[in-house]
């Protein structure tokens, strides 16, 4: 007696018939015939009533099935919390990221490793779309990136680790500085470069709307050539501002952010994990959110 008799009688019972239990196991007849055969001899019992309309299951067959119910129900459920341990050992762990988020990815894994020593962390980087199909097709264990309300889908678990506002981000040259909020109306002959988002590019779209004059020059999930533009090409560009608060401080002395005017709650940033939807989180991955969670909210303190 094995697993897999046990499943083939299973699935016999449940169809009435040795050819549809078949054709769901992708086997002949004779081979699922054969396997319950094999298990009727084992036990020395009939376990099902073979007719031309299908098969039944006997008296003594139910009492059979009952049981095999309860041996395959038992090994999953073993499966399953060998499953949970194997991932509250794990001390290894692999994270789709935007590229914007690295800094904070790898000083978040540098506090780990003083808990856990042998701890490797894989990091891809990747634009938003390219970070949920890693998470999706179970590449990575989790993913990190910025998203709106409206870019949540039931396909992931979406926790949000802090909420933001996006921003103009300008060269300290630059005449914007002075408004205190932008609306399209002040936009007039403007570049932007952006980094390649849905959101970001909405809300792009949006401000440029009021001017023929502004423009699209680069699109790019490069988070340094985006401040290059900006810093040297007099461009602007839109983003998160806890994105912009992670920014090295050489950077960031050459930068500066305007509020977006009106834009609704829907387009309020979030910097989010995501994971794929009903599957247990395992712990390190759990311990790593903790870790980048307390940065990004210490950063945020420093910066109000």
């Amino acid at each position: 007696m094995n697993i897999t008799q046990l499943q083939y009688l299973i699935s016999a019972a449940q169809f009435g018939s040795f050819t549809k239990a078949a054709s769901v196991h992708h086997l002949t007849v004779p081979t699922i015939s054969q396997s319950i055969r094999q298990l009727e001899e084992e036990m020395d019992t009939i376990i099902f009533h073979r007719t031309k309309k299908g098969v039944a299951p006997t008296v003594e067959g139910e009492l059979v099935l009952k049981h095999a119910a309860a041996i395959l129900k038992n090994i999953d459920s073993m499966q399953h919390e060998l499953l949970i341990l194997k991932e509250d050992h794990m001390e290894s762990i692999t994270i789709a990221t935007i590229p914007g988020f690295v800094p904070q990815v790898v000083q978040a894994t540098l506090e780990l490793m003083q808990s856990y020593p042998t701890l490797k962390v894989q990091m891809i980087e990747g634009d938003t779309q390219t970070v949920i199909k890693h998470v999706q097709d179970g590449y990575a264990n989790m993913g990190l990136l910025s998203y709106s309300k409206s870019q949540q889908n039931s396909s992931l678990e979406w926790v949000p680790i802090v909420d933001g506002n996006a921003v103009i981000v300008m060269n300290v040259s630059s005449p914007l500085r002075y408004f205190k909020t932008i609306s399209p109306e002040a936009l007039e002959n403007e570049a932007f470069v952006l980094y390649k988002d849905e959101h970001i590019e909405n809300i792009a779209h949006y401000l440029m709307s009021a001017s023929a004059g502004n423009r699209i020059s680069l699109i790019t999930n490069n988070t340094d050539a985006l401040v290059q533009m900006v810093v040297k090409g007099n461009a602007i560009t839109i983003a998160p501002d806890f994105i912009v608060n992670t920014l090295s401080s050489t950077y960031k002395e050459q930068l500066v952010t305007v509020p977006i005017e009106q834009l609704s709650s829907d387009n309020k940033a979030i910097l989010g994990r995501i994971t794929k939807v009903n599957e247990p989180v395992p712990k390190m991955v759990e311990e790593f959110t903790t870790k980048l969670t307390d940065r990004v909210n210490h950063i945020s303190r420093q910066m109000d």
